[in-house]
């Protein structure tokens, strides 16, 4: 079968359109085999062919990936080193041919439609939670996932098949089926999360500064990308504790409670990004939203209308700045907006006033 390329994410890396949630799709698909990291460095390094894919114009047929192979020339005398565990070839460009000799002879015996259906049987599944809607969805081993409105998750068609990996966007919350062999791992954003069988909710929208990801039950590591992959290192939870990645920053900080294994990391994460480690929460927040229930605690109402916004589909104004420090505790089940908002203005200890207007929500004071 000939390798899945997912040129379209190659057509948005040169034109810089690349979303962060795409950036690690494709970093992960280079990474997955040395055959996609030497094809990769292949198509990057090549300017006519990176040339060709950015404008649009590569037509993934024969005629092109001949013109391909004129360009790469087989060295004469193929040097390697013999390591502890395996031999590896100095020369890349050797193994890039074999690579595209074997596409080459795809087309040749099965033709280019069979290739592209191929391509497509290997792609991506993406489910898309809209805003104002809460999604569920059970994965093909079984594992259950729940996105919050304006959330998305992709996973491979070949999922289950060798690994088990999933993209998330937004908030989802997973309860994984148990496989000690195959080990379940979320690329969320800035972050990866490796499970084994385990309930947990991950927090990572794109717009937002922070990750967070609650433990429920079960146990979890988190990786954070920031660097490679050599010098990351894994945080662990216990069930009832979050942690809370600042994107980009840079310290550790475990906030009450005992010390505990993450303490003898410390100095080696420091040159990562900002964690901190709460524990003894309550989950309630982060595991009610999948069962229809939104629940805040002194929340200010400038985090609430975040959740407001996604919940009912609706756009927050503050007409008075003053307004966005005011703090909230309490929970909306079946209320609609216009219940909420008056139910929020009721038990507020500062009067202000509210005007909805369509799906745009004006606050002032009085």
């Amino acid at each position: 079968m000939a390798p899945y390329i997912p040129w379209d994410l190659f057509a948005k890396k040169f034109r810089n359109e690349l979303q962060e949630s795409e950036q690690l799709e494709l970093g992960f698909w280079r990474s997955k085999s040395e055959i996609n990291g030497l094809l990769y460095e292949e198509v990057v390094n090549d300017a006519s062919f990176r040339d060709l894919i950015k404008k649009g114009k590569w037509e993934n047929n024969s005629k092109q990936w001949q013109y391909i192979l004129s360009k790469i020339e087989i060295p004469k005398n193929r040097k390697y080193t013999i390591g502890r565990n395996k031999i590896r070839f100095i020369s890349a460009a050797a193994a890039v041919i074999l690579i595209l000799l074997t596409v080459a002879l795809g087309y040749y015996y099965s033709g280019f439609n069979n290739f592209r259906k191929e391509q497509l049987a290997v792609g991506y599944t993406t489910i898309f939670s809209p805003r104002g809607q809460r999604t569920s969805v059970i994965l093909p081993d079984s594992t259950r996932v729940w996105l919050n409105s304006g959330s998305t998750l992709k996973y491979s068609t070949d999922y289950n098949l060798k690994i088990r990996e999933v993209i998330a966007e937004g908030e989802a919350f997973f309860e994984v089926k148990k496989n000690p062999d195959k080990p379940f791992y979320v690329l969320a954003n800035e972050i990866r999360v490796k499970v084994y069988g385990t309930s947990f909710n991950v927090k990572a929208f794109p717009e937002e500064k922070t990750i967070e990801t609650t433990l429920i039950e079960g146990r979890l590591s988190i990786t954070p990308l920031a660097f490679a992959s050599n010098q990351a290192k894994e945080i662990f939870l216990k069930p009832n504790e979050k942690c809370i990645y600042v994107k980009k920053s840079g310290a550790v900080n475990l906030e009450s409670g005992k010390k505990n294994s993450l303490d003898k990391e410390a100095g080696n994460l420091k040159a990562i990004n900002k964690v901190t480690i709460r524990k003894n929460i309550s989950t309630e927040v982060e595991s009610q939203w999948k069962d229809g229930k939104l629940v805040f605690e002194n929340e200010s109402f400038s985090e609430l209308a975040i959740k407001l916004e996604r919940w009912y589909d609706v756009k927050v104004h503050f007409v008075d700045s003053k307004i966005r420090d005011y703090k909230f505790t309490g929970s909306f089940d079946k209320e609609t907006i216009n219940q909420a908002m008056e139910a929020l203005k009721q038990s507020s200890q500062k009067s202000y006033n509210y005007e909805i207007v369509f799906r745009d929500i004006y606050l002032k004071t009085k």
